[in-house]
């Protein structure tokens, strides 16, 4: 009887703790190491939402989409969090919703061999070249960005970033659009599978900025605590040693 007891207890004590847990699913886009990094399932993003939110009794379950599906997932009700929003993308997809704070930023670069000897020094003067940029570009860096692009009949996007550091290397195309650690990692990346030269030297212009970028929340409670725990990760200086970590795989 004693045994039952004590046994109906401890299951009772494990009801109350997993009905106290919050699932939450968050949408990632696929190819952004070292950011988000599927095979791992770990990464820079990752690990700020998941070791702002688990504190606070938060369960996060990543699920990962070529990058433009991601919205798609979050529009369908597919999942709770989607990654990688901003206030202008919030607008232009018309999306409901609890947008957290700034919770990272990309810098983003254009790229090209240096043997081509190219001195860009505003984005316009990229509408004559191939360009092959991250899938969704066009949409989130600006109207000036948006203007080259339509206006340039050798543009692409593609979600595959490394895709992109291999046809820069190749010759594919003249100038790559990417941000500094998703170059530098992939190119790591292309380098190991020794197939593909880049050892060339590359040139890089500072064109864009940085664009900030946080979460977007169905739940306005799990918004404001991840505001509040994003916070304490970064007082804490947790947040700098995640980034210090994942930033080191892509020095050159």
């Amino acid at each position: 009887m004693r045994f039952h007891i004590i046994l109906f207890s401890l299951c009772t004590i494990w009801a109350s703790v997993t009905f106290s847990e919050e699932q939450l699913k968050v949408a990632f886009g696929n190819a952004l190491a070292p950011w988000v990094m599927p095979k791992s399932n770990d990464g820079i993003i990752i690990d700020i939402i998941t070791e702002s939110l688990k504190p606070a009794g938060y369960v996060i379950s990543n699920v990962y989409y070529p990058y433009a599906r991601r919205i798609i997932s979050y529009r369908q009700g597919l999942v709770d969090v989607v990654s990688d929003i901003n206030p202008e993308v919030i607008e232009r997809e018309d999306l409901d919703g609890f947008f957290s704070d700034i919770a990272y930023s990309y810098v983003n670069y254009a790229f090209s061999l240096k043997r081509k000897n190219y001195q860009f020094k505003k984005i316009s003067e990229l509408g004559q070249y191939r360009l092959l940029s991250w899938q969704g570009a066009t949409a989130t860096l600006g109207s000036k960005y948006a203007e080259m692009a339509l206006n340039n009949p050798f543009y692409s996007e593609h979600y595959n970033q490394e895709l992109q550091i291999k046809m820069l290397y190749l010759d594919r195309v003249d100038v790559v659009q990417l941000d500094k650690q998703i170059f530098r990692f992939f190119r790591s990346k292309v380098a190991q599978a020794g197939i593909i030269n880049t050892q060339l030297e590359i040139d890089q212009f500072p064109l864009f900025g940085k664009n900030d970028c946080g979460f977007l929340f169905r739940s306005v409670k799990a918004r404001d605590t991840f505001n509040k725990q994003l916070k304490l990760l970064k007082d804490s200086g947790r947040y700098d040693q995640i980034y210090t970590h994942y930033v080191s795989m892509t020095q050159d």
